[in-house]
């Protein structure tokens, strides 16, 4: 954490050694909010897991995309309260640690880390297969057809890709904005003219299912069974907003901007996924819907015109998507590393920052390291292609644990100051509470199904690799915490008292 006292443009000292801070008052409150929503990547998500959604809940995916939404911006306004009072690039492991528990704390960013590598390493075989598709599209041969779905092919692309992005995000802060200006631009722009377009035709014409206010009840996703489901894909959908929170000591008005970025993208991405939701489920009829489930977005492309170019364009929508979450995945997992060297608990590498560019840029490689380990991989090596596969879907577990934790975390810290204001009580207290229980018990039951018929056991084989992967974080902290010189966990939490008006922080003993 920040020294009390330290402003960010100061020398950080770490042993002997003194590091250069991250580049302060970079990004404005417009940055941060296309970060956060590109780090969403809405076309990439829609076209992942829309087909998902559908498949697992019906035509309820609205309502399904709703019930994910509400307990995540829960979340958000965590973020936003806990940032306020310490803008640290850590986020969710530096506020855990400091206010709950810095066991749990580090638990929570090692939980992140293993989401975002194996993120890393999947949204650029996505990006690599799209680029063979687009470059079939608009050079159609035998030689581009050919090679289209040829994995090794796939994967030649999918390191380029994250190759580029790991230069631009070791380069700098500002090239990393510039460049997500660019890309959620087109996505946003393609993927919404053609849910709109899609929209009037089915309209003007027969849909094929007729709009229905029931699609958005949530009583209507076929029992404790379909709200799991639909929940832990709603989180997989809006997971990624909360990368505003890493970048803000980058930011201007550190301790509000991130924060207010991570809850005006969640309604941005709202609007776009259930515009996109029912915008598809009117248009196309479900068989074609249960056919396409990983092409969505194309079928809905295909649909509108038969025109090769029409396709090709949400081929680049999806394509642009997938780059940006890349970039924006990489970006918070080099931050949040780097705030754990500095704080001393991981590997002291991750601490150094680039003299110039002002980026932690060995933690960006490394991180960018281990996920190309992981892409050559899956591509030559069957068993490791098909656990990855479980983990992959499994990322929205991983996700509601550390939302969950850093929810509970933010009602644990202001529980002193909630009942000093409305807002307070509602926005950084119950609300967070809420929806960290909620997302804590949709990780549980996807874990261990509560629907079960009597006598029949878990299929823990489905969630085994996951929990291997967040297990391992178990043994590496009690190793840290015996490694560990500074006294970090043994550091007295704090709990957040108001004074004079001011809320701050003050160890968690102090009485009010």
């Amino acid at each position: 954490m920040t020294a009390i006292g330290m402003t960010m443009d100061e020398p950080v000292v770490l042993g002997q050694r003194v590091e250069t801070p991250l580049r302060a008052n970079t990004l404005n409150l417009f940055d941060t909010t296309v970060i956060a929503t590109s780090s969403v990547a809405p076309a990439y998500t829609l076209a992942a897991t829309l087909g998902l959604l559908i498949a697992a809940v019906g035509l309820a995916s609205p309502a399904g995309i709703l019930v994910g939404f509400f307990p995540v911006l829960f979340i958000a306004m965590a973020y936003y309260y806990l940032n306020k009072q310490d803008p640290n690039c850590g986020a969710s492991y530096s506020w855990v640690s400091r206010t709950l528990n810095p066991y749990i704390g580090w638990m929570s960013g090692w939980i992140q880390l293993v989401a975002n590598v194996f993120f890393c390493a999947a949204a650029p075989l996505l990006a690599g297969a799209y680029s063979m598709q687009l470059l079939n599209s608009f050079f159609p041969n035998q030689i581009t057809s050919a090679v289209a779905n040829n994995k090794w092919f796939i994967m030649a692309f999918a390191i380029l890709w994250l190759a580029l992005v790991t230069f631009m995000v070791a380069r700098g802060i500002r090239v990393t904005a510039n460049f997500q200006w660019l890309l959620v631009f087109i996505e946003v722009l393609i993927v919404v003219g053609y849910s709109i377009v899609a929209l009037i035709k089915a309209l003007s014409g027969t849909p094929a299912n007729s709009f229905s206010i029931s699609w958005f009840n949530v009583g209507n996703l076929g029992g404790l069974s379909g709200v799991v489901s639909g929940a832990v894909l709603a989180v997989f959908f809006f997971w990624g907003w909360d990368t505003a929170a890493n970048v803000n000591e980058e930011s201007k008005d550190a301790d509000e901007s991130p924060g207010q970025a991570g809850i005006i993208s969640m309604f941005i991405l709202l609007v776009i996924f259930l515009l996109a939701a029912v915008a598809t489920q009117m248009f196309l009829s479900q068989q074609v819907i249960s056919n396409s489930s990983s092409t969505i977005l194309l079928a809905l492309a295909q649909g509108i015109s038969a025109s090769v170019w029409i396709g090709a364009v949400m081929v680049l929508a999806v394509l642009s998507s997938t780059v940006a979450t890349t970039q924006t995945t990489l970006l918070p997992s080099s931050r949040l590393t780097f705030s754990m060297a500095r704080d001393g608990v991981f590997l002291p590498a991750f601490s150094r920052v680039h003299h110039s560019w002002r980026t932690p840029w060995v933690g960006t490689i490394v991180t960018a390291g281990l996920s190309l380990l992981v892409i050559v991989l899956t591509t030559g090596v069957d068993a490791a292609n098909n656990l990855f596969g479980k983990l992959i879907l499994d990322i929205g577990l991983l996700v509601a644990l550390y939302y969950g934790i850093t929810g509970i975390a933010s009602a644990w810290a202001f529980r002193k100051t909630l009942l000093t204001s409305v807002s307070r009580f509602l926005f950084a207290g119950l609300f967070p509470l809420l929806g960290g229980i909620f997302l804590l018990f949709i990780a549980y039951a996807l874990v261990v199904p509560t629907n079960l018929p009597l006598g029949q056991s878990p299929d823990w084989a489905t969630s085994l690799p996951v929990l291997v992967m967040a297990g391992v974080g178990i043994p590496l902290v009690i190793l840290t915490a015996l490694l560990n010189r500074n006294g970090f966990f043994k550091r007295p939490t704090v709990s957040y008292v108001e004074i004079d008006g001011k809320v701050q922080a003050a160890p968690a003993g102090t009485a009010v």
